[in-house]
């Protein structure tokens, strides 16, 4: 950016007041043109400066951003008026024989036609606060200026560019969570040369198979419940997309990938293959989907200013509205890895049971967990008062399973059958069965599970004391006969005090 040519350009475009105190700017007039700028009795000037500046290199800094958006490319553009995108596909129609007799002539056929709504989602704002000073310190050269105004604007560019990176790739997680994706199942490519052919094998095997009309490669009937009609569609070569993470990108034979899309290798880096840094989703290494897939359009770009005359400073703020979504009405695969964890010489599919009291929801709808793979979803709806327990292969693996700030249930080996529940707390009963003069400090006769309960015994002589918790003795663990002490720091179960 020639900082010179926008000083100018700004000058020619603005009010008779700024041309008439501000000079043309010249290679070694910066000192003059700050001396005017900066001038508190030319505080309209100084407005008029700053924010038509700051519009004008937001446009270059728009198109020649510090971070690159490396999934940008599927984007769609900007969308039409209103919040929502419909998308329809019309189905193939089944054939009937012929009917000589004609006896269908005045039936109806109707259309299978399928319909898909994406709204927008994303409505994020990035503020920053400049001084006048501080502007003012940075007319020290043209170079100066040019590097600080930039930077300003990139603070908020980039900001924005790194979360839409971030949310696209956590659309490829939901999609999979949601059975949106169909699932391929691999050896981790990442352990072994054997394990890397592998897998270029069964990406050349689903984009050879995507070509032809076929329902083996969307997700359409497992990401819906309502239509049992299954989507038939292709993607040629030309229309689909590899997204790798870095790691498998430098770990598989490139030369052979470009091979399949019959294409050089450039031309194949350069328009069908994406590499990301990593998958939100730990078990996944690839997708192959059609360039269809991923539905995003730009609603809203907009750079805002507001200044503040008490404080003498000005808030600017870029407005970033957006459709982020996916499309389950076109071929979309993903390769993840799954191992024989119990050595048994089958990689298994395993049960996911969701037993959920009434106003909870999973994020993840999958029924079923590949045997070596990772599983994850997020509760919604949840109170204060539920309780979540996580089992695999009968073990509660609640503990390390399960985040209950983030309600989120995270597990990265699978090894058997899932089975989560939430359901409202138990009350328990607290029964204090004392020896005579023999009191408890705590007089409560209920708790909540999972909370603690502590009391302390007065008047014991030489009497037993026993605490039972669900019918198991626990006295060992929760009675402290020095201090006479009752502690018990999670209620699983009745407590029976009883001195004796």
């Amino acid at each position: 950016m020639d900082i010179i040519n926008v000083m100018n350009t700004i000058r020619d475009n603005a009010s008779s007041v700024y041309q008439n105190r501000v000079p043309v700017a010249t290679q070694n007039n910066i000192d003059a043109i700050q001396k005017a700028i900066a001038d508190p009795n030319n505080a309209v000037v100084f407005n008029e400066w700053i924010g038509t500046m700051l519009n004008m290199v937001a446009k270059v800094v728009i198109h020649n951003r510090m971070f690159t958006d490396p999934l940008k490319a599927l984007k769609k553009g900007t969308k039409p008026l209103g919040d929502t995108v419909e998308e329809i596909y019309a189905n193939y129609i089944q054939a009937k024989g012929y009917d000589p007799s004609g006896s269908e002539l005045l039936t109806r056929e109707m259309p299978d036609v399928k319909v898909v709504y994406h709204k927008m989602n994303r409505q994020d704002k990035y503020k920053v606060t400049i001084y006048p000073d501080r502007i003012m310190k940075a007319f020290s050269s043209w170079e100066n200026l040019d590097s600080f105004i930039t930077q300003l604007i990139n603070t908020l560019y980039k900001s924005s560019e790194l979360d839409e990176f971030i949310c696209v790739k956590e659309l490829i997680k939901q999609a999979k969570d949601n059975n949106a994706l169909k699932v391929v199942n691999i050896a981790d490519p990442l352990l072994s040369d054997t394990n890397a052919k592998a897998l270029i094998k069964a990406v050349k095997i689903v984009s050879g198979d995507m070509v032809y009309p076929n329902s083996n490669n969307n997700a359409w009937l497992t990401a819906q419940s309502e239509d049992t009609k299954p989507l038939i569609t292709n993607t040629p070569k030309a229309e689909q997309v590899i997204i790798l993470d870095n790691a498998t990108d430098v770990t598989v034979s490139i030369d052979v990938l470009a091979s399949l899309f019959n294409m050089t290798v450039a031309e194949f880096n350069d328009t069908r293959k994406i590499v990301i840094d990593a998958f939100p989703d730990p078990s996944m290494r690839a997708v192959v989907c059609d360039e269809q897939f991923f539905q995003i359009f730009d609603d809203l770009l907009r750079f805002t200013s507001f200044e503040n005359g008490d404080g003498l400073y000005t808030n600017y703020w870029l407005h970033v509205w957006q459709t982020l979504s996916y499309s389950p009405l076109v071929n979309a695969v993903a390769f993840c890895v799954a191992s024989d964890e119990d050595h048994d010489g089958t990689v298994e599919d395993f049960d996911v049971t969701l037993t959920l009291k009434t106003g909870v929801k999973s994020q993840n709808k999958n029924t079923k967990a590949v045997e070596g793979s990772s599983y994850s979803t997020k509760l919604t709806g949840l109170t204060s008062n539920d309780k979540v327990i996580v089992t695999m292969g009968g073990t509660d693996i609640t503990s390390s399973a399960y985040n209950p700030t983030t309600n989120t249930v995270s597990i990265a080996t699978v090894t058997g059958a899932i089975v989560i529940t939430a359901r409202a707390k138990e009350t328990y009963t607290i029964t204090n069965t004392l020896d005579t003069g023999v009191s408890n400090s705590n007089d409560a006769t209920s708790i909540t599970e999972d909370e603690s309960y502590n009391g302390t015994l007065s008047g014991i002589v030489a009497q037993t004391v026993q605490v039972t918790m669900g019918g198991t003795d626990i006295t060992s663990t929760a009675y402290t006969s020095a201090t006479k002490k009752i502690s018990i720091a999670k209620v699983t179960g009745n407590l029976v005090i009883t001195v004796s």
